[in-house]
């Protein structure tokens, strides 16, 4: 893909700028525990994230507690749990609020968009990276989670932004999918939750294996 220097970048939370896989396996296992369960490995929960907590919940519990209702109780156990405990090993990657903060003082208009809940969305990023980004966006009511690009497209909106002079960075397919849903190009990042390979497989405009590499493809 031809240089482009971009004005506005989208950026995935879990995988990308944030590693949240401790504390998400962490609820995770502690709702499989209180069910008497079986519990899975940090590796495990990396595979079964990207889709938004429910799926989350969905895929960690048994076959035979599939009911509505059973995952109805099962994501009120998660969420109450992850609520009080998601910042307890959360930590950004190495690199990334130095590199944030040379692209907000270049000027480069900066997003999160999460299928995380928006309220948890809203409230990590402030904790973790205050006064850096525009706008942070999670999932909310009416808007399908990643890859529908119908969120994607609201920030562009918001952002009054061409999909041209946009990029969205993230560490899955779920990611660039939804970048390509939306028109705009895509940039997978390595050091998350997915292989390398899947991003390659998914079509990526751009791959970057460290924060460096990152930045010289947004800045070009």
């Amino acid at each position: 893909m031809p240089c482009v220097r971009f004005d506005n970048v989208i950026f995935d939370l879990d995988g990308t700028v944030l590693n949240t896989i401790d504390d998400l396996a962490g609820a995770g296992n502690w709702v499989c525990q209180q069910n008497g369960w079986p519990q899975f490995s940090v590796a495990e929960f990396m595979a079964m994230v990207g889709h938004g907590i429910p799926n989350l919940v969905s895929r960690f519990s048994p076959p035979d507690c599939q009911s509505p209702e059973q995952l109805r109780h099962t994501l009120s156990q998660f969420t109450a749990y992850y609520t009080a405990h998601n910042m307890d090993k959360t930590a950004p990657y190495p690199g990334i609020p130095a590199l944030l903060a040379r692209l907000r003082d270049a000027g480069i208009h900066m997003t999160v968009y999460s299928n995380k809940a928006d309220a948890l969305s809203r409230a990590i990023i402030a904790r973790y990276f205050p006064d850096t980004f525009h706008l942070v966006r999670g999932k909310v009511d009416g808007v399908p989670v990643k890859p529908d690009p119908t969120g994607v497209r609201q920030i562009l909106t918001d952002l009054s932004a061409g999909p041209a002079r946009t990029l969205f960075v993230g560490d899955s397919s779920v990611d660039i999918h939804t970048a390509h849903n939306a028109g705009l190009p895509a940039c997978g990042v390595s050091w998350g939750f997915r292989p390398r390979q899947s991003l390659v497989d998914a079509g990526a405009d751009f791959l970057a294996d460290t924060v460096e590499e990152l930045e010289a493809v947004i800045r070009c």
